[in-house]
């Protein structure tokens, strides 16, 4: 009748992991399919209109910024004017060092012309022609592009006209890095393949702000050199007609046309208060959908790798329970008298937990109860057994919510503590040796000063030894030392 339950047990665990493992992939196929469902529809609403309109978007966005910059400038002239400062030299000897929003360099032009910057910025006002820009402020005028003296990088500055003293007329210049539109380029990119380049409609000469290669941010070409000649054929005209729009100041015009297997949509809008100048945008068509492609991939890569780990973990986890369940019922596992796992069973368990390839810090305890003999001589057996029941009890108290304890003999005790360092297990040991003197072996006599004690030693796994046999060995050495000195205390194996 035993061996037929236990069958029947084993048969009615199999199908119930079954089920579980059935469930379990049903579930993760449903997610899957509905996932990549949802991935693949995502990547159809992608195509080229899509790609268009973002782009159309980052354009606004990016016109919008330099339209801030603008009013910022004018801001700054209408506050700088309210304070009616007398002496534009002291104004600017004042401000120049001043640092905010973003700009390079400030300074200013006087209304007879007379220009409060440094050395640099006066050649560079003469090499570029700023002077004649500051005059068309109406109130804001803003320059073209042009490489900055002071640092080597691309910048524009942009005028706002003022006044101070007694209603005396003046500009207010303020130098931008490109970087500011850079910055403003990669928030507003949505895929690495974006471009973002400033063009100007006559020469054709691009600035680019933004891109895959980073090493390219600020630099100057011209568009002819740099990817017409590349194009299609076919598209060239398209690409001309383009243009041409762009030459017409036209608002904003978008076209499409292939490099090689690429295909790029590009589209250009005016910037206000820089003549002759308009941003434009270039994405691959296919930016998006290649964005998530491999993103559908990798999602796809990581579920299989986590279902496949998961099962292995499932199987080896069922495995061993089934290794470790059909041991134990193979054994007389519990001591019948106190409870707690005989010799065997504990050997067992110790040795199959030790084989594993990763384990936790653990440790071995013999203990021993003192003069054992004399309570059974002067009490009789049944206050031995109740001394040994209740000491049990307080081992499994103590070291019962993360050790194996055993009974490895008539008052003979071994613990396997698992996942426990050296102070943790001496705290308890201390506790042990501490509580056990309450154990009485009769409750008649409560006059009777005979009370129990203990004696422990112990051994760490890996620091002593790796192997049963071994860790055991060392426990009972650090037992014998315990002994030696007296008894009633513990301590630990030394080499």
């Amino acid at each position: 009748m035993k061996k037929a339950i236990t069958f029947n047990d084993g048969i009615q665990r199999r199908w119930s992991f079954l089920r579980v493992m059935l469930v379990y992939l049903a579930v993760c196929g449903i997610g899957i399919f509905v996932m990549i469902n949802s991935i693949n529809k995502l990547m159809k609403e992608h195509d080229k209109t899509l790609t268009s309109q973002m782009c159309s978007v980052i354009a606004e966005k990016m016109n919008n910024s330099i339209e801030y910059m603008t009013t910022s400038a004018e801001n700054m002239s209408a506050l700088l004017s309210a304070q009616k400062h007398d002496d534009l030299a002291k104004l600017y000897e004042d401000m120049s060092d001043l640092q905010g929003d973003g700009y390079v360099s400030l300074g200013f032009v006087g209304e007879d012309g007379e220009l409060f910057a440094t050395d640099t910025e006066k050649e560079e006002f003469e090499k570029w022609g700023l002077m004649e820009i500051a005059y068309e402020a109406d109130p804001v005028s803003i320059s073209a592009p042009y490489r900055s003296g002071l640092t080597g990088e691309p910048v524009f500055t942009m005028f706002a006209r003022m006044t101070y003293g007694s209603g005396k007329s003046c500009f207010l210049f303020l130098t931008y890095p490109l970087k500011e539109i850079q910055n403003i380029a990669y928030t507003a990119t949505l895929a690495d393949d974006t471009e973002i380049w400033l063009m100007n409609a006559e020469s054709e000469n691009i600035i680019q702000c933004a891109g895959s290669n980073k090493y390219a941010i600020g630099s100057w070409a011209n568009a002819m050199l740099t990817f017409e000649q590349s194009m299609e054929p076919a598209d060239k005209e398209a690409y001309e007609e383009w243009k041409e729009s762009l030459k017409l100041n036209i608002p904003s015009e978008a076209v499409v046309y292939h490099i090689g297997d690429v295909s790029y949509t590009q589209v250009y809008s005016k910037i206000s208060f820089m003549d002759g100048w308009f941003l434009v945008v270039r994405v691959p068509s296919s930016a998006m959908s290649s964005a998530m492609e491999s993103f559908r991939t990798i999602v796809l890569v990581f579920v299989s790798l986590l279902l496949a780990a998961t099962m292995i973990l499932f199987l080896l986890t069922h495995r061993r329970d089934e290794a470790d369940r059909a041991i134990l019922e193979n054994l007389s596992v519990h001591d019948p008298l106190t409870e707690v796992m005989n010799r065997r069973a504990f050997d067992m368990a110790v040795q199959n937990y030790l084989s594993r390839p990763i384990k936790p810090e653990c440790a071995m305890l013999f203990i021993d109860i003192d003069y054992f003999k004399t309570v059974n001589d002067k009490y009789g057996h049944d206050a031995g057994d109740k001394v040994l029941v209740e000491f049990a009890a307080l081992l499994k108290e103590l070291f019962g919510d993360n050790g194996l304890i055993s009974r490895y003999g008539g008052d003979e005790f071994l613990v396997f503590a698992i996942n426990s360092d050296k102070e943790m297990v001496d705290e308890k040991m201390k506790i042990l040796n501490e509580r056990a003197h309450a154990i009485r072996p009769v409750t008649e006599k409560e006059d009777d000063p005979y009370h129990v004690s203990c004696s422990c030693g112990g051994a760490m796994c890996p620091d002593d030894a790796r192997s049963f046999e071994e860790l055991k060995s060392c426990a009972d050495t650090a037992l014998y030392e315990v002994k030696e000195k007296g008894r009633d205390g513990y301590g630990w194996f030394v080499m």
